[in-house]
């Protein structure tokens, strides 16, 4: 309780009006009342010729202290009206970045390599394996799924059910395919028709093995002119590490660890090697909850807080329901 009182008035400092110059409408409201009931004095023009004392003895005073009328009420009603007119506020509205809403594009590499088993069962299983404990983590925030190989093609568009997309995942493989090959740069054109659709920086997350140096110049072209963040997430065993494993066949490929460095580095995104934990897929985590836009505090609009009191205006205005209430202006 006491702590809701401090921030009660922590934020009161920081009271003040969105539309000041309302307040004029309150000095023309005023004006003009206090010119009807000017106009309404029957003795204005005996008031020049007698003194005030005999003319309060030659008349009759009426009750002129009752609120309950037309232009008093009037009166009353122009303050909540030209408050809710100002804009009182004290508060900022909440920033879109500080909630979830970054849009991830998750862009899954299906091709042949992806089959090899020097990641047990293979490395595409694992790679769903991984995407599908990152989309645990995430709940359910807006993602999009791609699926590529010497074409590229839209799974999911941008959703926010992560059991759509886990349904549509686990039937992902090479031979559903209609061009073979690795050609990750063709993702391009379907990662910038999904980003346009929000308007919040999102990140792109490219699941895979390799790539080719056109990905490298056609990344990096793209994402000069996005704001949206890049990961590679790298699944697979590199060269080095296929040399000392014991048990890898001689015809697996190995990751492409360089093409993976360099795609990374030029398009000013970072690089996720697959780990035999969870830790690269909180890495992948963090790094797409904290691609956050730093928005200066002057941008932020403020919310306007005086709508509450058109209720009492709704409710001042009931009293012209009364037989005989009117203002002849």
């Amino acid at each position: 309780m006491i702590d809701d009182i401090s921030q009660f008035f922590a934020s009161m400092q920081h009271f003040h009006f969105l539309r000041p110059y309302w307040l004029l409408a309150f000095l023309v409201i005023f004006y003009i009342i206090r010119a009807l009931s000017l106009r309404d004095d029957s003795l204005a023009q005996w008031r020049s010729l007698m003194s005030e004392q005999v003319l309060s003895s030659l008349t009759v005073s009426g009750n002129n202290n009752n609120w309950l009328s037309p232009q008093k009420m009037s009166l009353i009603l122009a303050v909540p009206l030209c408050i809710v007119l100002m804009g009182p506020t004290w508060q900022q509205q909440a920033s879109p970045f500080n909630e979830n809403n970054a849009a991830l594009i998750i862009a899954l590499d299906v091709s042949k390599t992806m089959e090899q088993s020097d990641v047990q069962p293979s490395r595409l299983l694992r790679a769903k394996q991984k995407i599908i404990e990152l989309l645990e983590l995430r709940g359910d925030s807006k993602t999009a799924l791609i699926a590529f190989a010497g074409s590229a093609h839209v799974v999911m568009p941008m959703t926010n059910d992560r059991e759509m997309i886990r349904h549509f995942l686990d039937a992902l493989e090479e031979k559903i395919m209609p061009i073979s090959g690795k050609l990750p740069e063709t993702i391009i054109p379907l990662v910038d028709k999904l980003l346009a659709t929000t308007n919040v920086p999102g990140t792109v997350l490219l699941v895979g093995d390799g790539a080719t140096s056109n990905t490298v110049s056609a990344f990096q072209h793209f994402f000069a002119k996005q704001s949206a963040q890049l990961l590679v997430w790298g699944i697979g065993k590199s060269s080095q590490l296929t040399q000392e494993s014991q048990t890898l066949t001689a015809d697996i490929i190995p990751l492409q660890l360089e093409q993976l460095t360099a795609l990374s580095n030029d398009s000013n995104g970072r690089l996720i090697l697959m780990s035999n934990d969870n830790n690269d897929v909180k890495r992948v985590n963090n790094y797409i909850k904290h691609n956050l836009v730093i928005v200066d505090d002057n941008s932020r609009p403020w919310h306007d807080s005086g709508y509450p009191l058109i209720f009492i205006v709704a409710g001042i205005f009931l009293f012209w329901f009364r037989k005989g209430w009117t203002l002849q202006w």
